[in-house]
């Protein structure tokens, strides 16, 4: 066992599902805050209970710019801690009431975090819409993001059941227009019928999640069908109990229908597992060989 972790350590990784300030590990986190003395949960009360524990919690120690600076500064290092060589994460535009609500400011942090780290990690921001943020925000501040050529990738996420996708869409169409890679959370909590939805309204070229894809062959095929990638994370699939046991976790299902899918961290500092640690426990719980786990890696590495 010892020689298949050390072999999954040695992999040049890339973590192509995670959101920026919630990306630094918990040991680089009590580094920067010493003082901080938060105790993170195994499980989270779904969806909802996540978001408590971050305003309720963790936002109590990130409440200036320079500590959303710092979150977004040990995720980059945390990645490269791990053999991270491709991160493409998202940096949420709601983040500039951090900086006196100057997006101008987010984007110029993001821009230095990707000069600073550019000879050791190839750092790929997305533009990150919770969709709950005002459309006036999400028109104003996301056409500058788009237009800034500092983001390379656009996620949208946020609740997913009930929620009109249909705003979105002439943001997409622009993202699309101006070379950046779409990308959607859907399909974690909600049916197969919202992932085919958000298909045919945004056609984004990746699914964040995905994964009750698996309950129709229908809406299998049609990921298929059109080469969407799956970016997958079964450590907060778990945590957050949208899957039960990680043994029936429906990632090897999709995998199997023949859908590209990678593995990813999501949100480190909250499911504390890396690309390493989700890649040894996939092995150890048998749901993937080390040769299928070098697959899974290079689909995560390649476009």
């Amino acid at each position: 066992m010892n020689s298949i972790l050390t072999k999954i350590q040695a992999l040049p990784k890339a973590d192509v599902h995670s959101h920026l300030h919630l990306a630094g590990s918990q040991k680089r986190f009590a580094e920067r805050y010493p003082n901080a003395n938060i105790t993170f949960p195994s499980r989270y009360n779904g969806l909802s209970g996540m978001i408590d524990f971050i305003y309720g919690t963790l936002n109590k120690v990130m409440i200036t710019s320079e500590d959303v600076t710092n979150f977004m500064d040990i995720a980059i290092q945390s990645a490269i801690d791990d053999n991270v060589k491709l991160l493409e994460a998202s940096v949420d535009a709601g983040l500039a009431r951090f900086f006196d609500n100057s997006i101008d400011a987010v984007i110029e942090t993001v821009q230095t975090l990707k000069e600073r780290y550019n000879s050791e990690i190839d750092f790929k921001p997305d533009l990150g819409i919770n969709k709950d943020l005002a459309l006036e925000k999400v028109y104003s501040d996301g056409v500058k993001c788009i237009k800034s050529g500092v983001f390379t990738g656009i996620d949208l996420y946020g609740q997913e059941v009930g929620k009109d996708l249909t705003p979105f869409v002439r943001l997409y169409d622009m993202a699309k227009d101006h070379g950046l890679k779409t990308k959607v959370h859907i399909g974690e909590f909600s049916d197969h019928l919202t992932i085919e939805n958000t298909i045919e309204l945004l056609n984004p070229q990746e699914l964040q999640h995905g994964i009750r894809a698996v309950d129709s062959e229908k809406t299998m095929d049609m990921i298929l069908e059109k080469k969407i990638r799956l970016n997958i994370c079964p450590t907060s699939n778990l945590s957050l109990g949208a899957v039960a046991h990680l043994e029936h976790h429906p990632v090897r299902k999709l995998f199997d229908h023949g859908i590209k899918v990678t593995i990813n961290t999501d949100d480190l500092i909250l499911f504390n597992a890396t690309i390493t640690e989700e890649y040894e426990k996939l092995w150890r719980s048998q749901l993937f060989t080390f040769e299928e786990i070098e697959l899974l890696n290079s689909n995560a590495l390649t476009l």
